[in-house]
């Protein structure tokens, strides 16, 4: 026994030695029944998941989704460079096609899904006003498709939003229902599209928003599914190597196994959703799980050595007590740590990613303290003959060689190595002021990813895949019909296409400017708004009539007080819109 140690701590060693069968069965059985709660454990790859539920950003955002319907769309291109475009019979019919294999989808708002095959033309009558969808009837000729694009680039709102202006390429645009089944949806948005025999020349991409959440999940599961595993081998391979035995590899693994998978899932059991970031806590715990148990039998097999005659068990315990106080106070300091995290930070998935990394070592500590001890007891593994050899004679392996002429040179030449350490650190201070903040969610993936080609295609043939959405709020019902709000609408959108990487902007004013011309024997020069709220509120009168009272409902409010004006941009990183923004 050893008398610094506490009597306690003697006997707790004890009793684990003296049970040692029970204690590792314990212990799995404990690892066991807690990993029933990991089907619970679902992702959350959505940007808004980096903002506390209370911040007033994400409170006003989730109130004017709930408003007007938004979501985040699932956007498909479909793309025919060829000399007519997509303006031709056969690349009309795959459009129309996917649109309707995509409308049928269980999680995509059959209500929202916006395309070509799904559009309305606004234009002048005898009577009126007509609302027609494009396909009606569906261009069947050549000569059918030709009016068709005369009439879109007769609807500038559908240009480089719906349609590119070279007619060469088309969007249809599917917003999903719940966005926890993102993944699922984007899966099957994307076997759909495969499903579908395209012409020659039509290609087709899926990007936007809710593509990159969905995409992001997969990636997610990729990216473990080769980097946990390799981090295990190399922990294992390395165990092996350092020791020339099997056992300490099969029980490192256990408690790494333990301290992963128990992490995870009380992070189920607690309702707390698998973060991007939360990627990387695997590997983490698995480098910080294993280094109690190298210490444990780089411990036991010394005293294995120098004590070869004495009780196996015995010395698990002597172990034990002689290494028990560093891996506790390396355990709590690294605790810690992670939970300064936790108490610092603002984002949820930096919380609860310092929170929950720290659950992990404390899982790691407690088993390396007691159920390590209890399996080597049982299994009673004898250290290498090269371990013994090497600390009976005192001789040094190549690693140690190397680090003890280091450690010579250190001393040796001591001002040289503590003027050396400043250089770096000062070179370390420097670089670190050359450091940028900024985010792009596109570039997360690697530029061979299709999603990421989308994305370039998409923002090559139209206005952008990144939109801000603005918020225009009249004093009373009908407000928004009055001249002076329409007309600051649309002074807005003009300023924001002054602005750089906005490539469009879109709201009411755009429709009623289209009204106004069809009204008025679609004349060019009458592409502009009413004089009157009066007339105003009459053309949405008259447009009810022959469309759908739900064909605005993305733009403008039940009351018409509330106006969404839609931003594009070319750009999603946080450098190239924060100006946008604060303009």
């Amino acid at each position: 026994m050893n008398p610094k140690n506490p009597k306690l701590v003697d006997q707790f060693f004890e009793l684990i030695v003296r049970y040692p069968k029970t204690m590792v069965i314990l212990s799995l059985v404990l690892m066991i029944a807690t990993l029933s709660q990991i089907p619970k454990l679902y992702k959350d790859t959505r940007s808004d998941a980096f903002l506390e539920a209370d911040n007033p950003a994400l409170l006003y955002r989730n109130k004017v989704k709930a408003q007007f319907g938004l979501a985040d769309p699932i956007v498909i291109a479909v793309v025919n460079e060829g000399e007519t475009g997509v303006f031709n019979p056969e690349t009309l019919v795959t459009i129309e096609s996917i649109t309707e294999a995509i409308t049928a989808l269980d999680n995509i708002d059959s209500d929202r899904v916006m395309s070509l095959a799904t559009e309305n033309n606004i234009t002048g009558t005898d009577e009126g006003m007509d609302v027609t969808p494009f396909f009606d009837p569906f261009p069947s000729t050549q000569t059918d498709a030709d009016r068709m694009r005369s009439a879109v680039n007769d609807f500038p709102l559908y240009l480089g939003s719906l349609v590119s202006e070279s007619g060469q390429a088309t969007m249809i645009v599917a917003e999903v229902l719940d966005e926890k089944q993102v993944e699922e949806t984007y899966q099957q948005v994307v076997a759909t599209v495969n499903s579908v025999a395209l012409p020659d020349g039509v290609s087709v991409h899926v990007a936007g928003e809710g593509a990159i959440a969905g995409f992001l999940g997969g990636y997610i599961d990729a990216d473990a599914s080769r980097l946990n595993p390799m981090a295990g081998l190399v922990i294992t391979i390395m165990i092996g190597l350092a020791f020339r035995r099997f056992s300490p590899a099969i029980l490192g693994n256990v408690i790494i196994a333990a301290s992963v998978l128990m992490t995870l899932s009380i992070m189920a059991a607690s309702d707390v959703a698998f973060f991007v970031i939360t990627n990387a806590l695997p590997v983490i715990l698995i480098g910080i799980s294993v280094a109690d148990a190298i210490h444990v039998y780089s411990h036991y097999f010394e005293l294995q050595a120098a004590k070869p005659d004495q009780d196996r068990r015995s010395l698990v315990v002597e172990t034990m007590q002689e290494i028990w106080r560093p891996i506790t106070l390396t355990s709590l300091t690294t605790i810690a740590g992670f939970l300064g995290l936790y108490f610092a930070a603002y984002m949820p998935p930096f919380k609860y990613f310092g929170l929950f990394t720290a659950v992990g070592v404390a899982i790691a500590w407690i088993y390396s303290l007691i159920f390590l001890p209890a399996a080597i007891a049982l299994l009673k593994p004898s250290a290498s003959q090269q371990f013994v050899t090497l600390h009976k004679t005192g001789k040094h392996d190549f690693f140690s060689r190397f680090m003890v002429w280091i450690g010579g040179i250190s001393l040796a030449k001591p001002a040289i190595t503590v003027g050396l350490g400043v250089v770096i650190i000062l070179s370390g201070v420097k670089a670190a002021t050359e450091l940028r903040v900024n985010e792009n969610r596109i570039e997360t993936f690697d530029h061979s990813e299709s999603i990421y080609q989308a994305d370039q295609v998409i923002n090559r043939f139209f206005d952008g895949t990144n939109n801000i959405d603005v918020v225009f709020e009249a004093k009373d019902n009908e407000g928004l019909f009055k001249p002076e709000n329409l007309n600051a609408m649309a002074a807005f959108q003009e300023y924001a296409l002054s602005l750089a990487n906005v490539e469009g902007a879109t709201s009411i004013v755009d429709y009623l400017k289209q009204m106004n011309r069809s009204l008025n024997e679609g004349r060019a020069s009458e592409y502009r708004l009413p004089d009157s709220k009066e007339l105003a509120a009459q053309y949405f009168l008259i447009y009810s009539a022959s469309g759908e009272p739900t064909d605005f409902e993305e733009e403008v409010d039940y009351d018409y007080r509330m106006a969404n004006v839609r931003i594009t941009l070319n750009q999603g990183s946080f450098v190239e819109t924060k100006p946008v923004v604060e303009a």
